[in-house]
């Protein structure tokens, strides 16, 4: 059950209970549109949501952006139903809020599974998005990522885990926040996850978007989580590589092939020694920009 790669620069939370913008999310630039059935949704519109957000997923067709549900936690007396109702419709990418412990992801994989075999899809077919966001959650954040091979990556939810935290100002870059982040990044790359980024709540603030995303692409990061469409377009350009990294990843690459024709393990470029790890993280680059779509496949 191996993670297929997807490009998932921009993960743009959709309001499962607004049928507007569940419309208007099919002419979005995201990468994956996360219709929301938790948090957004109040207790009385959670049976409503689901079957909007059902036949929202039914209805989507293989156009357009990937799409994914937020379910309502495992622990919750909404998951069971919710889960069968979006698996039904079709859908194949579930985000886990409030994922804090491997028995929570453990039984959530057991219900994807049961479910798979329920409406007759492929084995391993539902992936899912823990979403960790709690305290408790990113102190046992390893074993959250080697749990289940049903998961594909491990998302910061930054809001939650700063009230849990009592943080009244939380800055992304400082503090507690900055050592969540960074312990979330390397136990999603140690299990070969994708690192996902947490939300900018600076809604209107390009520049604040901006400049948290780029923070987060340093940290080790392959894309983060919206809260309005326009936040899609700048997160795509950030976590997509440039010009300029396609070229000398190219370089590299071809140097490398010379290199081992003529028996050396390593060579050098402009001035610099490349050996196999950074030969690996150039290669990183150029399959990238090929899912981005700006390097053709080979």
């Amino acid at each position: 059950m191996q993670r297929t790669p997807r490009l998932r620069r921009s993960l743009l939370f959709v309001p499962g209970a607004e049928q507007r913008k569940l419309d208007r999310s099919r002419e979005s630039a995201a990468d994956l549109l996360v219709f929301d059935l938790e948090d957004s949704v109040v207790p009385d519109q959670k049976a409503s949501a689901r079957e909007l957000v059902a036949e929202r997923v039914r209805s989507g067709g293989s156009e357009g952006p990937e799409m994914a549900v937020r379910v309502n936690p495992p622990e919750s007396a909404y998951f069971e139903a919710d889960l069968e109702a979006v698996v039904a419709a079709g859908a194949r990418t579930i985000m886990l809020p409030k994922s804090e412990n491997p028995e929570g992801l453990a039984r959530a994989a057991a219900a994807a599974a049961r479910l798979e075999a329920k409406f007759e899809a492929p084995s391993g077919s539902v992936r899912l998005l823990a979403l960790v966001e709690t305290a408790a959650g990113i102190s046992r954040v390893e074993a959250l990522a080697g749990c289940d091979p049903r998961i594909d990556a491990l998302c910061f939810g930054n809001a939650d885990f700063s009230l849990d935290m009592g943080l009244p100002e939380p800055d992304p870059a400082t503090g507690v926040l900055l050592h969540a982040r960074c312990r979330l990044a390397v136990a999603a790359a140690a299990e070969k996850l994708a690192p996902i980024d947490g939300v900018c709540l600076a809604v209107k603030d390009a520049d604040a978007f901006r400049e948290e995303g780029n923070f987060a692409l340093r940290l080790g990061f392959e894309g983060k989580l919206c809260i309005h469409p326009a936040q899609a377009e700048i997160a795509n350009s950030i976590f997509t590589p440039t010009s300029g990294q396609i070229e000398t990843a190219l370089r590299v690459i071809e140097g490398w092939e010379a290199a081992v024709a003529e028996g050396r393990g390593v060579f050098a470029l402009d001035g610099k020694m490349i050996d196999p790890p950074l030969v690996d993280i150039h290669q990183r680059v150029i399959d990238r920009a090929r899912l981005a779509g700006v390097l053709e496949k080979a």
